[in-house]
């Protein structure tokens, strides 16, 4: 088997070499102000089309390797929306089978009953599936993972029966027949047999490129960002809830699109094309071509389709093929044939470079207002008093340690101050706003950044990806970005990582050690330019010499205008780092002063240290 996986990386190294070379060759023969919107996806978009062309000129628009060389095409368009839900936001749906047969009976309905033309059915349909998805998503997005399941599930049930139950519309179980095209309302159908295969191929191509684009964008970097640690994306300012709303619409958009298409294709649809089949057949195409990769949804597509109709008169050996490449699948390619999900994003490092000698930021002047107050604040964990009357601030510039022993509060602070848990009483202010009962994301967005004590990256995007969404997620000025961008840039060296690195900046992250997750983490934080930056046990297993790094980059974001507070257990640390001490103990102030003091007062060696 070790022979198996190393022909695979082989050949999927070879299709990366063509897809490369072709994507030259095109990109040398368009206008230079187009080149960006090709992309790779749109190089292999241009080679599909000319794959699924060819094969239909050689085989005949009409004949039955075409009818199923469409068909691919049709299932695909409906698994690339799919693959935008589970692939990239990580939402369950198990319902693709009963948007794509929403879509197919809308345009069967007006194009048959009706007599409406092409060019309207189709849009409509695609429009009902993304008000479909959104009218599913909103309630159902605010579910776990499973409890969306069941109710996408629901969907191609209820689907089912409504089928039925409105027969006077429907056809009922005698379906609809009748669906050609036309030019016109009312007019006469269309003879030409191309319109509908080179429609299909068009817009099979058109949905793999829109699905290659959606994922360079920054609202498909955020969607991923959700997907893989949802918590660490709202530090960006990204809202799960909306996001994932926003995938299951588009997904399901595109689903009732390729619904629209099989219509025509077949010209005739009822009931027993829909089975709750369809759907698990939809979502085991996303699974074997590989979630959330680009090509493996399509790939996927061509082998559930191939497969089955080769092996349909040995129906033993069609479940004991099914069965092993189950085994292999699970064994050795876990994520799919195709598993690299990590896609290109803008470079920091250009946007420093174009940003010249820009002047950083000016020195804030000492005694300016607070960045960050907390008022009075009270956190109350049912019984348990986790914060009681905790107040402190810290102005731009300024460092300020928050030490205490194990379960004095200052994680559950910091929770607080970012709006993971709301304040039972008391305020918190952000430069001066009251965000005492803002949502995380929305304290992001104002200027709020963080780390975690367990680095909150995201595995499946790359370097440059990370800092991509952190810069756009930030509303400072050129300046000021370029600024921190080169500090983001210094912090991510010391830990020898470079987002240009071919070897490592274009690839996924997941690999990374601890340390430079860590520092990845950081990086992003800072690139954000933020007002106030939280650091949650930054040296937490960092060695003596990263330790050293780590200080002197929170020392330049300090310089640099910034509000900063550290929670650290190296004591040693925050003597040389900070400029202001804050002890707690058993969730209140105990103590506030310089760290040269820290070590004369009594109570914080009897609370901190454990000795008098």
């Amino acid at each position: 088997m070790a022979r198996v996986e190393s022909a695979w990386r082989s050949f999927v190294d070879t299709i990366r070499r063509v897809d490369a070379a072709v994507r030259d060759r095109v990109a040398a023969r368009v206008p230079a102000r187009v080149r960006p919107l090709l992309g790779t996806s749109g190089a292999q978009a241009f080679v599909l089309a000319l794959l699924w062309v060819a094969l239909l000129a050689a085989w005949g628009p009409a004949s039955y390797q075409a009818y199923v060389l469409l068909l691919m095409a049709v299932y695909a368009t409906t698994v690339l929306g799919l693959n935008l839900m589970v692939g990239y936001s990580g939402i369950l749906s198990l319902g693709q089978g009963a948007t794509f047969g929403f879509g197919a009976y809308i345009t069967a309905i007006l194009a048959s009953h009706f007599e409406w033309p092409i060019w309207a059915t189709l849009p409509v349909s695609l429009v009902a599936g993304f008000l479909l998805g959104a009218v599913t998503g909103l309630p159902a997005g605010r579910l776990l993972a499973i409890g969306l399941a069941m109710v996408s599930l629901g969907m191609v049930i209820v689907f089912g029966d409504m089928l039925v139950l409105f027969a006077d519309i429907t056809g009922g179980n005698y379906g609809v027949a009748a669906i050609y095209p036309r030019f016109g309302f009312g007019t006469e159908p269309i003879t030409g047999k191309w319109l509908v295969p080179l429609l299909v191929v068009g817009v099979m191509c058109l949905a793999y490129w829109l699905h290659g684009r959606y994922r360079t964008t920054p609202f498909g970097r955020a969607t991923v960002a959700v997907r893989d640690e949802a918590i660490g994306a709202t530090a960006y300012g990204v809202s799960g809830y909306l996001t994932k709303v926003a995938s299951f619409a588009v997904g399901s958009a595109l689903g009732a699109l390729g619904g629209g298409l099989f219509s025509y294709l077949s010209a005739y649809i009822s009931p027993d094309a829909f089975r709750t089949s369809l759907s698990i057949s939809f979502l085991t195409m996303v699974v074997l071509g590989g979630a959330g990769s680009r090509i493996g949804p399509v790939v996927g597509t061509v082998l559930l389709v191939l497969v089955p109709l080769a092996l349909a008169r040995y129906p033993v050996l069609n479940a004991v093929l099914y069965g092993a490449l189950l085994m292999v699948l699970v064994r050795w390619r876990p994520r799919g044939l195709f598993s690299r999900t990590a896609a290109p994003a803008p470079s920091l490092q250009a946007r420093v470079e174009a940003a010249g000698d820009a002047e950083p930021p000016a020195e804030v002047p000492a005694g300016s207002t607070p960045a960050l107050r907390v008022v009075d604040v009270h956190r109350r964990f049912g019984g348990l008093a986790a914060l009681g009357d905790v107040s402190l601030d810290v102005r731009p510039g300024e460092i300020l340690g928050l030490i205490g022993p194990n379960g004095s509060g200052k994680t559950t602070l910091l929770n607080v101050v970012c709006g993971y848990y709301p304040a039972t009483a008391g305020r918190v202010e952000l430069d001066g706003t009251d965000i005492t009962t803002s949502r995380p994301s929305d304290i992001a967005r104002h200027g709020l950044a963080r780390t975690f004590q367990t680095p909150k990256t995201f595995p499946s995007m790359s370097i440059a990806e990370h800092l991509a969404m952190a810069t756009e997620s930030s509303h400072a000025g050129p300046e000021r970005m370029a600024a921190y961008g080169k500090l983001a840039l210094r912090t991510l060296g010391l830990a020898g990582l470079t987002p240009e690195d071919a070897t490592r900046g274009p690839k996924e992250s997941r690999g990374l050690a601890h340390g430079q997750l860590r520092f990845l983490e950081v990086a992003t934080a800072i690139a954000r330019a933020p007002k106030v930056l939280l650091l949650d046990e930054p040296a937490a297993g960092l060695s003596h010499s990263e330790i050293e790094g780590l200080e002197a980059v929170v020392e330049e974001v300090s310089r640099l205008g910034t509000a900063v507070v550290v929670v650290e257990h190296h004591l040693d640390m925050i003597g040389r780092l900070v400029d202001r001490v804050v002890v707690l103990d058993l969730g209140k102030v105990l103590w506030a002063g310089v760290p040269s003091e820290l070590h004369d007062v009594e109570a914080v060696r009897v609370a901190y240290m454990g000795n008098g």
